[in-house]
């Protein structure tokens, strides 16, 4: 070996060439991040049409003036349209009317929903939800029966209704409710909280007036359980088992 063959193989072992890393695994991860990103797409995209489709047809089903707000919960979505089950979709809808009475908000979750031809029906195992009937929109209902009040949350899960009674002038009772068939409420005074004329002892009943919902979305039935007055209105629990719902209508499943 020659001097300058000596010399370029120290300088080899000194400064040996760079070992070339192998790219396939990063370049994998980023594949697999571009298809995951990919599927994420396309899941929210189907999800939302699904949405606005289910939304279409309760708005045409329920002849609601506007169209509901649809939410379809958990992920993915692709995977519960494969076996064509959703777990939980949520409908809210605000300004609802029937039989003159204004429902303020709907919010009901539908439970085991099984879409089929093209999300133009469905049907619902089991929907639960809650009534919003704000003081207002309560206030209105009485003055239909011609009655002239004010209404707000009472003590005790009771409503104050104030208004003027004959022969007592203006007057304050705290008023229970009750629920009958047909979604009819039922407003009945029970304690006299001031009146500008003594009683005797005696609740009038002048004030009492009931509110006759009707046919709610869906074929929900309101509820007795967990019916609570708030600052906002009156809340009432709804629920409604093995519902069909079409473009044309909503029927037993």
């Amino acid at each position: 070996m020659t001097s300058e063959e000596g010399l370029d193989q120290l300088q080899w072992q000194a400064h040996p060439p760079p070992v070339r890393r192998r790219k396939w695994p990063t370049r994998l991860a980023i594949a697999l991040l571009v298809l995951v990103g990919l599927f994420v797409a396309a899941d929210r995209i189907s999800v939302g049409i699904a949405e606005s489709q289910i939304a279409k047809r309760i708005q045409q089903s329920q002849n609601l003036q506007s169209k509901p707000s649809v939410t379809i919960a958990n992920f993915p979505f692709l995977t519960q349209l494969i076996g064509m089950k959703l777990d939980k979709v949520s409908v809210d809808a605000r300004g609802i009317t029937r039989n003159g009475v204004r429902v303020t908000d709907l919010h009901v979750d539908l439970n085991g929903v099984s879409p089929s031809n093209g999300f133009k029906e469905a049907d619902v195992d089991h929907l639960s939800g809650t009534a919003l009937f704000s003081w207002t929109d309560m206030e209105s209902a009485a003055a239909a029966q011609g009655l002239d009040v004010t209404l707000a949350e009472g003590p005790d899960n009771t409503v104050r209704v104030t208004g003027n009674v004959p022969g007592l002038g203006k007057t304050t009772l705290q008023s229970h409710l009750s629920l009958a068939g047909g979604n009819r409420l039922q407003l009945t005074a029970s304690k006299v909280e001031s009146s500008s004329l003594g009683l005797n002892g005696r609740v009038p009943r002048e004030l009492d007036f009931p509110i006759n919902v009707g046919t709610l979305p869906m074929q929900l039935t309101l509820q007795m359980a967990n019916m609570q007055t708030s600052a906002d209105g009156l809340r009432v629990y709804a629920e409604a088992d093995h519902v069909r719902v079409t473009g044309s209508g909503v029927s037993s499943s």
